[in-house]
């Protein structure tokens, strides 16, 4: 039945103000894009109850909406032409609603009741479209209610005319009903629908001016420009080809045997074992068989996603068969770093800087898109936002959704996030992903909550293991043969007396790596070194996060290389670090002292210990040293709630101090330990159940399950998509920080022209508008430091129009002067900051060293 096309309502104006595209052509444009983006994902249709046709058809109505008063009106020359200036103003078009997306989501809802969906699903449906701004409008289980703009009217007659046009061209909308429960193929649409929309209202491809002749041939165009296209993957690849290694070890072949579908999988073993290659080797398989069309590897830090992206990238550059390879840094910083190139075949979108010439970015490379490529390594932060209820969380959805999605160190989150990464397993588990979860220290109760394990389904609590439910239920596991243990000395160690060894062991070319729990221990610990080895050829490094952005990559490069597993650049020295380098990163050191930290992390930490093999160790052994508290283990047991946490000091801020506790008693019973084999029986004793306790133990296991529960409670909150919206910012509502941070941006010379920031970047102040070169360099040069430090109330505090435009929320200058001292207007008196390339940004407070 042919209805004929209507012209007559604009869905975008030209440069000069014109009414250009038509809605309804605009609608066809988006299907289309949606349409041959679902063909390129394919194996995604499989986990949903929904075909082509009726999700190109929902996403093309996304714009339907715009046939409205409130919408229409906003083009004053479309009113003019149609003669409707004076019935605009008899009508009050201007109180009609003008949000488009809220009157699209009206009329969807109205249309799919009409069809004989039910009410509630039919508003979930139209929900699902209507959220393609970023933001769900919800108003219960009837839907979107009359409002001035979205009535029964002539208005919504022509919008549901509109609505059987497309329905002719793309064949049908969905016909089944859906819950709010089960609702991943809504959210994986809204994905669709957002993404489609942006690719279709891009002007390269989809003129604003004018129609577009052939909607299809243009819309595969612009997905094959953009780099939209699934990467052809060469077949058959050996295991030397994949990892230049002759053959897999028996964790390697275990697990290819295991993870042969999607679903969710858990691989524990030891550190430095090869788990990152295996879940890689499964990815490969998966590719091959068409049963994944992409990886996203999700690191705790940005730091160990740098380190990790430049194996990733070597290992998709071996796997493509046509070279078009797209291995994406995937962070909040990862735009800062200097050398980061992308393939040049991919579309680039062409920007202006103040001086007018053009500045080209990849279409990947904005916050929303990064997920949307093939392949990608970037922090977890930036996977669980697409479960908390952050602006576009449903673009993320769709992004991950039927890629092998690889979490490494999954042991290290808190219970917030922790419960978000949970969470986040389920919701892939729908979209047809592949989840592997790496821990060299997770508990089995922990293992058992990741992979939804009933009591029956539990299996043996071994280690090393592999064990894990396709999404078809089928739960598998098996054992693997523990390599042959390494034998560690384990000793409690007076902090001077410490001090004195570690210097013993460097005098013998010896490599130390201290590892404290606070920036403030580590900066500490790094002068009392410098003092007594002030006569000795050592090398003495200090690695924390107060450091400005390029002063840090410039350190973590240089440690990598002399603690890492090359020869040429090894010598004797001592790294001062606080808990950046305590997992995924290759350092080996002779020896390792260590604050005293919970027993996962330990066991982390001593990961960086005689790594690699090595003949000429200045020790027999490797030897671990935990720092000694003041009091000793028994006079803690007698001594309440409040002294035992004087006695841990900052480190109780940073860990529970009952797990301190627990992971203190584990360890004093022991002189050495072997690794891994006793890996899960420490685990296991630090975190089980005890009953009879001294009181103050009571005390603060009561605050730690207490805070526990809270922070759970507080993540099922951020998680609830209906009720809040977040911003979708990295870290932000993902991770749960006590010490709220301000940026603090370091220059040399500030004046009302320019700025001379810490790394001798000159940046013109004056300029309105955005250029993506200053913004890097003030970025670079930016460090986060306590807001506790600074006058909440201090009006200066609060940002200039210049640092509004390049740094997100509140942010300060800091001027740093000939000797070190950093004046900020808006300090504490009672504060004074310091900073050197060596030590970072020093914060001393008036009584304090």
């Amino acid at each position: 039945m042919n209805r004929g096309l209507s012209r007559e309502y604009w869905a975008k104006t030209s440069a000069d103000g014109k009414p250009g595209i038509s809605v309804l052509e605009h609608m066809r444009n988006v299907g289309y894009v949606a349409r041959f983006l679902i063909e390129k994902r394919k194996n995604i249709m499989d986990f949903f109850s929904i075909d082509i046709a009726s999700v190109s058809a929902l996403a093309a109505l996304h714009d339907v909406g715009k046939i409205s008063q409130g919408f229409q009106r906003k083009c004053p020359v479309w009113l003019e032409e149609n003669g409707l200036v004076d019935v605009n103003k008899a009508e009050v078009w201007d109180s009609a609603e003008s949000d488009h997306s809220k009157v699209s989501q009206y009329s969807i809802q109205n249309y799919l009741k009409s069809i004989g969906i039910e009410t509630g699903s039919a508003a979930l449906w139209a929900a699902a479209v209507g959220a393609h701004h970023g933001r769900l409008h919800w108003s219960g289980s009837k839907g979107l209610n009359a409002a001035f703009g979205m009535k029964k009217d002539d208005w919504e007659d022509k919008r549901q005319r509109e609505i059987l046009h497309i329905i002719d061209e793309f064949g049908r909308t969905p016909t089944h009903n859906v819950n709010i429960v089960d609702s991943s193929e809504l959210w994986w649409i809204a994905g669709l629908t957002s993404v489609a929309d942006w690719i279709g209202s891009d002007e390269r491809f989809f003129p604003v001016e004018c129609n577009v002749f052939n909607p299809q041939e243009a819309a595969q165009k612009a997905l094959e420009n953009i780099g939209f296209i699934q990467p052809k993957i060469r077949q058959g690849l050996s295991f030397e080809d994949l990892f230049t290694f002759d053959e897999p070890n028996e964790l390697q072949k275990i697990v290819q045997e295991i993870i042969t579908e999607p679903g969710i999988y858990v691989i524990e073993a030891p550190m430095g074992i090869g788990k990152t290659e295996a879940a890689l080797l499964c990815a490969y398989n998966l590719l091959c068989s068409g049963k994944a069309n992409g990886i996203y590897f999700a690191l705790p830090t940005q730091a160990t996603s740098n380190r990790i992206h430049i194996r990733m990238s070597d290992f998709v550059n071996r796997i493509i068969e046509d070279g078009y390879s797209i291995t994406r840094l995937i962070h909040g910083n990862s735009w800062l770093i200097e050398n980061l190139s992308y393939p040049k075949s991919t579309l680039q979108v062409d920007d202006q800087n103040e001086n007018g010439s053009a500045i080209t970015r990849d279409w990947f490379a904005s916050r929303k898109r990064a997920l949307l490529a093939p392949f990608g390594v970037g922090t977890v932060d930036q996977a669980l936002l697409s479960v908390v209820a952050a602006r576009h969380f449903f673009v993320r959805r769709f992004a991950l959704a039927g890629k092998v999605v690889i979490i490494d160190e999954v042991h290290s989150y808190d219970v917030y996030t922790g419960t978000l990464v949970r969470i986040l397993c389920q919701e892939l588990e729908k979209l047809g992903c592949t989840v592997i979860l790496l821990s060299a220290t997770l508990t089995g109760k922990r293992r058992d909550e990741l992979l939804s394990l009933e009591e029956e389904e539990r299996g043996d609590n071994c280690y090393p293991m592999v064990s894990g439910r396709s999404q078809k239920g089928v739960f598998k596991s098996s054992s693997i043969e523990s390599p042959q243990s390494k034998e560690v000395q384990v000793e409690f160690s007076e902090h001077g007396n410490a001090i004195k060894e570690a210097i013993e062991v460097v005098a013998r070319g010896g490599c130390i790596l201290w590892i404290c729990n606070t920036v403030t221990s580590a900066q500490n610990v790094y002068e009392e070194f410098h003092q007594n080895c002030a006569d000795m050829a050592v090398d003495i490094g200090l690695l924390h996060s107060r450091y400005p952005f390029f002063r840090r990559e410039e350190l973590e490069n240089y440690w990598m290389e002399i603690l890492g597993k090359g020869k040429d650049k090894r010598k004797a020295c001592i790294l001062v670090s606080t808990q950046v380098v305590e997992q995924s990163v290759d350092l080996d050191a002779d020896m390792m002292i260590s604050e005293l930290a919970p027993t996962d992390m330990l066991l982390q930490r001593l990961g960086r210990l005689w790594r690699h093999e090595r003949s000429n160790r200045p020790l027999r052994a490797a030897t671990f040293r935990i720092v000694a508290e003041s009091r000793t283990l028994s006079e803690m047991q007698s001594i309440s709630a409040d002294e035992i946490k004087e006695v841990f000091g900052s480190k109780a801020y940073v860990y529970s101090p009952y797990i301190l506790l627990r992971s203190w008693e584990v360890w004093e019973q022991r002189q050495s330990i072997k690794i891994p084999g006793d890996i899960r029986q420490m685990i296991e004793e630090t975190y089980k159940d005890h009953e009879h306790e001294p009181d103050g133990w009571n005390k603060l296991s009561e605050d730690c399950f207490g805070l526990e529960y809270a922070e759970r409670q507080m993540s099922l909150r951020e998680s609830n998509i209906w009720q809040i919206l977040l911003d979708d910012v990295e870290g932000v509502n993902t991770r749960l920080n006590e010490i709220p941070t301000i940026p603090l941006v370091l220059v040399r010379k500030l004046s009302n022209e320019n700025a001379v920031l810490l790394d001798d970047s000159d940046v013109a102040l004056k300029s309105e508008k955005f250029n993506i070169v200053t913004a890097r360099a003030v970025n670079r040069n930016l460090v986060r430091v306590p807001r506790y430090s600074l006058a909440t109330d201090d009006v200066k505090l609060k940002q200039n129009d210049f640092l509004k435009r390049y740094v997100q929320g509140e942010c300060c200058w800091g001027i740093l002067d000939g000797n070190g001292i950093v004046t900020i207007t808006g300090i504490k008196p009672e504060y004074t900051f310091k900073y050197s390339d060596l030590e970072g940004v020093e914060i001393v407070k008036r009584g304090e060293r």
